[in-house]
């Protein structure tokens, strides 16, 4: 994990949005980590099966997730992954996978620290 929460995490903003959502905040962390992992098996699995329009659709829905929570490299790889299915291809999509796995592991890490 790179020693600067802030090259993953806004943490300012989640700071924020910590005050702004009380006690609900941990219930959206827990969600988004949840819901994200849930995610990244369905994004491999659209790349196993080479579905362009489901990793589009799944790598949107995490793109906007992503974002929601203020983890800004981990919303730009979604993104990435959801142009790749716009463009209606999956090819190159498994390494930045890869990539946005070990973001994902780095940003629920700095969350969990967060709540």
């Amino acid at each position: 994990m790179s020693t600067n929460p802030e090259r993953h995490v806004d943490v300012s903003a989640l700071q924020d949005l910590k005050e702004i959502m009380e006690s609900e905040f941990e219930t959206l962390i827990d969600t988004f980590i949840a819901d994200s992992t849930n995610k990244l098996e369905e994004l491999a699995a659209a790349i196993a099966a080479s579905d362009a329009d489901a990793l589009r659709k799944v790598a949107h829905s995490l793109k906007g997730s992503s974002s929601n929570i203020c983890a800004g490299e981990l919303s730009e790889l979604a993104r990435q992954l959801e142009f790749m299915g716009k463009e209606g291809t999956t090819s190159g999509a498994a390494a930045i996978l890869q990539q946005l796995r070990g973001e994902f592991i780095t940003v629920a890490a700095i969350l969990q620290k967060n709540i």
